[in-house]
């Protein structure tokens, strides 16, 4: 009986923490298309709602879970270990491309999140993204805003991918598993990046519409004007697209291997 009322108690808690975060997220919207330049308290509104959006969401997840298995020690020891790797990757393995804006980097740290993922379920996953996020915090230079949007990006990749694939396991599944979250993340980013991204970038590293204009001057077509859609529909949208199809590839190339040496380490004494 105790423990059916402590789980009402916490759904409802969770359940406001997300309405919260959404009404606070509105709200610093509404604040900031009033604002001539966004003050830094918007950013502040925008992290604080990401956060309390992502702490309900965690706990009706884990409140929803058909299972409530804990992970063994060295489950959690194979998720920090992931965990680790992805940093490295996110700050030693990236790469440009051509043709592209100059400020956005081909990275791979998304894929032993994706691997932890489709073994262990989401909820590792997620929580990877979450270290790499807090890794990255304090050398943000954007208010944490750039790092927030790393973060809500990341997990609209890995959330619809591995709820999908963890239903049922199979190489079709996969696929189709992959794709819906390449869209869901490059939706994401194209949102965050016309919405949130440039404008903070703007605010915080000096950075002019026309300063943006001239670094993306190998389009001969884009003005000042027409930059934020030139931006987004020829930049950020293929970019993603490409970035995340690159991650979905290593990731089936990987995930075999790892996942029968992850059931080896489990099973050694």
């Amino acid at each position: 009986m105790k423990t059916e009322k402590s789980k009402i108690y916490s759904m409802i808690i969770s359940i406001v923490l997300v309405l919260v975060g959404i009404a606070l997220a509105i709200s610093s919207y509404i604040i900031n298309i009033n604002l001539s330049k966004p003050l830094w308290y918007i950013y502040f509104m925008y992290i604080s709602s990401g956060v309390l959006i992502l702490c309900g969401g965690f706990s009706i997840y884990s409140l929803f879970k058909r299972t409530n298995r804990a992970l063994s020690i060295k489950q959690m020891t194979i998720v920090a270990f992931q965990g680790a790797i992805t940093v490295i990757l996110y700050y030693y393995v990236k790469f440009k491309l051509p043709f592209f804006p100059p400020w956005l980097d081909v990275q791979v740290s998304e894929v032993p999140a994706l691997i932890t993922s489709f073994i262990y379920g989401p909820f590792t996953g997620s929580l990877i993204i979450l270290m790499r996020f807090l890794v990255k915090l304090p050398g943000t230079i954007t208010m944490g805003v750039g790092e927030l949007a790393d973060l809500l990006i990341g997990l609209s990749l890995i959330i619809p991918s591995s709820i999908i694939y963890r239903r049922r396991k199979s190489f079709k599944n996969a696929i189709i598993a992959m794709s819906i979250g390449i869209l869901f993340s490059t939706t994401m980013a194209c949102v965050l990046n016309f919405s949130i991204l440039i404008p903070a970038y703007m605010k915080f590293c000096g950075f002019t519409i026309e300063k943006l204009t001239k670094m993306m001057s190998y389009m001969p077509f884009i003005t000042e004007k027409n930059f934020m859609l030139c931006y987004i529909f020829i930049g950020v949208l293929p970019f993603n697209l490409f970035r995340y199809i690159f991650v979905a590839i290593i990731t089936f190339i990987l995930y075999k291997r790892l996942h029968s040496l992850f059931n080896k380490i489990e099973g050694a004494n």
